[in-house]
């Protein structure tokens, strides 16, 4: 149970680092680049709950954090991504899960990591933080975190749930 634990985290978090690093930020969209790991994030601690949000968080953060691209501390996207991960499985019950809870959660959680990270990095003394770009850069990583909510949260909630009642049968 708990290698299935392992993979139904572990291959998303990969997965949406991988796209994410290659190919999202490669498009040249305006703002932000769109957060699939976040997304992932959450839709994994929808899915499974807290404590394995919290694990889905530290693994896409630690991935995001150790990308050849990353030029901010280590561990700084681990702590903010398991925060995300551990409030979101906390505050939604499955049962009470709505399409709209699902996109609100994912646009707020991007926007709050785009920010926070912001906010971070400017007190550990990074010349890289541009303030003026802050805001559109939080609204569009929220606009993009929406848009990602509704081709991310689905699929891997349905996994999760098919491969959970499977895991019940074989008991």
């Amino acid at each position: 149970m708990i290698v299935r634990k392992g993979l139904l985290i572990g291959v998303p978090m990969l997965l949406a680092s991988l796209l994410q690093l290659t190919v999202l930020t490669r498009l040249g969209l305006p703002g932000a680049t769109p957060d699939l790991v976040v997304v992932t994030v959450v839709a994994i601690a929808l899915a499974m709950g807290p404590i394995e949000g919290a694990a889905a968080g530290f693994a896409g953060g630690i991935l995001v954090d150790l990308s050849p691209s990353s030029d901010s501390v280590i561990g700084i996207n681990a702590i903010l991504y398991v925060a995300i991960g551990f409030i979101v499985g906390y505050l939604i019950e499955t049962r009470d899960r709505t399409t709209w809870s699902t996109i609100v959660f994912s646009a707020f959680s991007c926007a709050a990591a785009a920010l926070v990270s912001a906010v971070v990095d400017a007190m550990l003394g990074s010349p890289r933080i541009i303030w003026e770009a802050v805001p559109v850069v939080t609204l569009t990583s929220a606009l993009y975190g929406a848009l990602l909510a509704r081709v991310v949260i689905p699929p891997i909630v349905w996994l999760v749930g098919k491969l959970a009642s499977e895991a019940l049968i074989d008991a």
